[in-house]
């Protein structure tokens, strides 16, 4: 074994792709040597002392020189303390992470004994039987699960007392018993419900993942795969000359004090552990100096890649813009419970090698698109006031329900245990609450997933003077997902239509002929009165992902399939008070922005801008990105016709270069995040999580400005968040949890 280090510090590349964004830092050193360059990295600026390499011998050239080389990971890699594959992990780099290479290490196997040439036959190597099972749940069903399956079976949620995204939880089963018989496919619950498409909720797997379960429970539910078995060679046909040369396996060294991503089963902490990941693993890049942005994303580009952000830095950079893929914006909430989800990779073990499975390989996903630049508004104007907490990344192992950043919290309605939809206030006070189904119990699919079936209902609360009980006013509704007040009125949207209840009075329908989609949770959503206007979040009709990525058409057609046509889906849509209620009809309403695809929550802050959640594509790679968002449209951007208004972009549809009419995110959000209500309180935007990490997030700024998402609160799920005409802000979860939050508190 040869070895030979050169110790440097280590750099990991912080790519800020901020929408609107005209300038950025110059790229520094932590420390140690500079490297050699002539002018400053700054983004699209030239350095002409850069020097780009292409292959591994390149790479050890630059190392034996005496000069620093960097690459950028091919997909999610471990990082071992040994050049071995069985060695244990330090921890991980996401997928186009740029390092510091200071070392290397070549592997050689000890040679066979040379034997005298006797002229024979070549030997015929002998099929080895597999050891075992070729298919783990670690690594091919738990990240397919974790993507597709959290929103109701995580640690937080368990719907029917059933996890999916832990091996010993999923095994264990459900509220009704086991759901895996391994071995035996068709007597399993789990593959019933995936391999007839009811599960997961939000669509069916694609038929190439559906494949994967089978496989995985045919062979056994292992937890993890079995080692790949070597062919063997007849030992009464010795080897016609000399043994085959042996194939000799590098491994290369990232600097000390890498910011890893944590991984469940690490090493025992000490302070001199080697940090080796596998050259199969590493696109060489340069040497000599950093490439820049630009430049790194070219180089990327070329292979599929987009640059991840350095985990350090991910919170603060480029939530907003929508630059950022969902690979970048996950890893900045990675978590010691989430990091069993990822791919372990090393050489030749990757969930990403599909013919490792031994099943048909899902359908390739397109590069991810391009950054995208807001045109229109974007988190530089956002008018976020609020400064950042601090507060660590989100974890599931966050206490659920006890918030952080000094924040209180308090419980109202403590038995109840219909869900809470949507809460408003009048201005003097009063509090309406849209409730629905209970998630506590026997949950019955056909009321909880049926957004006709008449079980909802409003109810006023009069939480100074009652804790315990609330008086229902309409019954016998369609699910209720949005409300506001007005005027003496509270207006619901509701499945299908939007209507009103006027102080004193009973419903009235006013508008009906929206897009619903009940297993998708999908409808008209949101509503929210402003300066005359009434805005409603219209959902779309389709998933946009389950059969595969939408390719080869424009973002006028992406629309038409997530709306399946309905001019009045997928889109932010608003009418003028007077004229809805003068027609009673859904004319009234315009296009007031499209290129959104199942937007939720929506509010107004004091200036009068609209603030929307929209829930991204799901099943989608955590390289692209789904779509799930948080963003603000400026009415003042609403132009005269459809054609007229801000386009948002369906990301799934977006490549190239963005277009000058692209308004971006304020804040990107990990894949399947599945923001729902959403208020302005206390100078900033808060919203809640359904789906990956769940919980009442709030946006804030970061020391360099940049608007980053903020976990303040674990619960599941968060669907009604509000604010009070006291300021304070209120949550409804789907359990029948209500709480009032405010700030002020130490713990």
């Amino acid at each position: 074994m040869g070895t030979r280090f050169r110790f440097l510090w280590v750099l990991l590349l912080s790519l800020s792709l901020l929408a609107g964004c005209t300038a950025t830092t110059p790229i520094v050193l932590s420390g140690g040597p500079k490297p050699p360059m002539l002018d400053p990295n700054l983004l699209g600026r030239p350095n002409r002392n850069i020097q780009f390499i292409t292959d591994l011998a390149a790479l050890q050239a630059c190392i034996d020189a005496g000069a620093s080389a960097f690459g950028a990971t091919l997909q999610t890699t471990n990082v071992r303390s040994a050049a071995d594959i069985d060695a244990c992990r330090v921890g991980r780099l996401a997928r186009g992470t740029l390092v510091e290479i200071v070392g290397y290490t070549s592997v050689e196997p000890v040679a066979q004994a040379a034997t005298p040439a006797l002229n024979l036959p070549t030997p015929t190597p002998i099929p080895q039987a597999p050891l075992g099972p070729q298919v783990g749940y670690v690594e091919d069903i738990q990240p397919l699960f974790e993507r597709s399956c959290s929103a109701c079976h995580s640690a937080a949620a368990r719907t029917m007392g059933l996890q999916t995204t832990a091996y010993r939880a999923l095994m264990e089963g459900s509220l009704n018993g086991p759901v895996v018989t391994p071995g035996d496919p068709e007597a399993s619950k789990l593959w019933q419900m995936v391999g007839a498409g009811k599960m997961p909720l939000t669509g069916p797997l694609p038929p190439a993942q559906q494949r994967i379960v089978y496989a995985w429970i045919k062979e056994g539910a292992a937890e993890r795969r079995a080692s790949k078995p070597s062919p063997q060679v007849a030992a009464s046909a010795p080897p016609n000359n000399a043994a085959s040369a042996p194939v000799a396996s590098t491994w290369l060294t990232i600097g000390p004090g890498a910011e890893l991503d944590a991984v469940p089963d690490a090493c025992e902490a000490a302070s001199d552990l080697a940090t080796l990941v596998s050259s199969d693993l590493i696109l060489p890049v340069s040497c000599g100096a950093i490439p820049n942005e630009a430049d790194l994303a070219g180089i990327l580009s070329k292979v599929g890649l987009r640059p991840a952000v350095a985990a350090s830095n991910q919170a603060s950079s480029g939530q907003a813009g929508g630059g950022q893929t969902a690979a970048t914006t996950a890893s900045s909430q990675t978590t010691d419970a989430d990091a069993t989800t990822a791919t372990t990779a090393d050489a030749g073990t990757s969930l990403e090698t599909e013919d490792e499975v031994q099943v048909a390989a899902a359908p390739a996903a397109p590069a991810a698109a391009a950054p995208r630049v807001g045109a229109t508004v974007n988190a530089g104007a956002a008018g976020i006031r609020a400064a950042a907490l601090g507060v660590p990344a989100a974890t599931e192992d966050d206490p659920y329900m006890t918030p952080r950043g000094g924040f209180c919290l308090d419980r109202r309605l403590p038995n109840n245990e219909r869900g809470i939809t949507a809460i408003t206030f009048a201005p003097d006070g009063r509090m309406f609450l849209a409730l629905d189904s209970s998630l506590t119990g026997e949950v019955d699919p056909l009321i909880l997933y049926d957004a006709y079936h008449p079980s909802r209902s409003v109810a006023t609360y009069d939480w100074v003077n009652n804790n315990t009980k609330y008086e229902e006013i309409f019954v016998e509704s369609t699910r209720i997902t949005g409300m506001d007040y007005a005027d003496g009125a509270l207006y619901l949207s509701r499945a299908g239509e939007v209507g009103r209840i006027p102080d004193g009075g009973g419903y009235e329908k006013l508008a009906d002929g929206f897009a619903v989609q009940s297993q998708l949770f999908h409808a008209n959503n949101g509503i929210v009165i402003s300066n005359g206007w009434v805005y409603v979040s219209a959902g779309g009709v389709r998933d946009g992902y389950v059969e595969g990525p939408i390719v080869g058409i424009g973002e006028d057609g992406a629309q038409q399939i997530v709306s399946g046509g309905n001019p009045y889906a997928a889109r932010i849509v608003r009418a003028p008070l007077g004229d809805l209620l003068g027609q009673r009809s859904i004319a009234a309403f315009s296009t007031a922005a499209r290129g959104v695809r199942n937007p939720y929550g929506i509010t107004s802050d004091p200036a009068g801008r609209i603030w929307f959640t929209d829930n991204g594509a799901t099943n989608v790679p955590d390289e692209i990105s789904a779509g799930d968002e948080v963003n603000l449209l400026d009415p003042g951007a609403i132009g005269g016709g459809e054609g007229a208004t801000p386009y948002f972009g369906f990301p799934l549809a977006l490549s190239g270069a963005p277009p000058d009419w692209y308004t971006g995110p304020v804040a990107a959000l990990v894949n399947s995040a599945a923001p729902t209500g959403i208020t302005w309180a206390y100078d900033t935007i808060y919203f809640g999580v359904y789906g990956r990490y769940p919980g009442l997030y709030r946006l804030g700024r970061n020391a360099d400005g940049a608007v980053i998402p903020e976990r303040i609160l674990h619960g599941w799920p968060v669907l009604a968040v509000t604010t009070a005409p006291d300021g304070a802000i209120w949550i409804g979860l789907g359990n029948g949890g209500l709480y009032r939050i405010t700030p002020g508190c130490s713990n």
